[in-house]
């Protein structure tokens, strides 16, 4: 049979063993949850655009449910670390419980971007067009929206150049057959002329749209593989927090019985 002794460096070892999965697993975590943070942070400061332009709540739900997790995932991980260094329980479930909720938001992003995927096309066929020709010229940020995606993706209108011919911004802005930002070459009043040699007569719905899915595609990889890190961490934390209750009741039924042992030798 085993002595107490090594009774108890048995247990000392399991719980130190856990341990060190545990910050291995949460240093781990952290630079999953930043690398969410920073592809959330970045799609709304570069993709800011998209957001403007398209109508579905779908796709800004989705980029700020991904800023969301990786805050959260950070947040957790100092918990997680705090809470190891003290070895509190209390700490450690809530620890659990915050994984938990991270998980549950890594899981509906990426599958809100994988389902999203399959709409774009409808939902840019049905809105686009709308975005473009209703609002170009009344809603400044739309305008510089629209601007920015037909600079940046050499293209003019939503389906084709002919789109510009239905818009309000034409009627205000007589002599002009498109905005000069549909221009090859950009200069003040360059869109009076629409000659292909000008302007692409290509739209931006198709280029649009495969930007748009590329994205969502990333997302929901990088979403649903920090959700099955989660899955890990909750499986370590839980078997933490057994090592860690056995081993503080171990702790306390041992020092019982020394107090006891030394009272009756006094």
């Amino acid at each position: 049979e085993m002595s107490e002794c090594e009774r108890r460096d048995s247990r000392c070892c399991g719980v130190m063993a856990c341990k060190y999965l545990f910050c291995v697993y949460n240093f781990v975590l952290m630079v999953c949850g930043g690398l969410v943070l920073g592809l959330g942070v970045w799609t709304l400061l570069d993709k800011g655009i998209f957001i403007y332009i398209l109508s579905i709540i779908t796709y800004k739900v989705t980029f700020w449910l991904m800023v969301c997790a990786g805050g959260a995932a950070v947040i957790t991980v100092l918990i997680g670390y705090i809470a190891i260094a003290i070895q509190n329980r209390c700490l450690l479930a809530l620890y659990m419980i915050l994984l938990v909720l991270v998980f549950m938001f890594d899981s509906i992003t990426g599958l809100l971007a994988y389902v999203y995927q399959d709409q774009v096309d409808i939902d840019l066929n049905q809105h686009l067009v709308g975005s473009f020709v209703q609002n170009y010229g009344s809603d400044q940020v739309v305008t510089e929206s629209v601007d920015r995606i037909q600079q940046d993706y050499r293209c003019c209108g939503a389906n084709s150049f002919l789109d510009w011919n239905f818009s309000g911004w034409k009627e205000s802005h007589a002599g002009h057959e498109v905005p000069d930002s549909c221009c090859k070459t950009q200069s003040e009043g360059c869109g009076a002329r629409n000659h292909p040699s000008n302007i692409p007569y290509t739209g931006c719905i198709h280029r649009f749209s495969e930007e748009l899915r590329e994205h969502l595609f990333l997302v929901g990889i990088v979403s649903l593989s920090l959700a099955v890190v989660q899955v890990i961490g909750i499986i370590i934390t839980s078997c933490m927090f057994s090592r860690l209750r056995d081993f503080q009741k171990y702790e306390a039924v041992s020092t019982k019985q020394d107090q006891e042992r030394d009272q009756q030798l006094f």
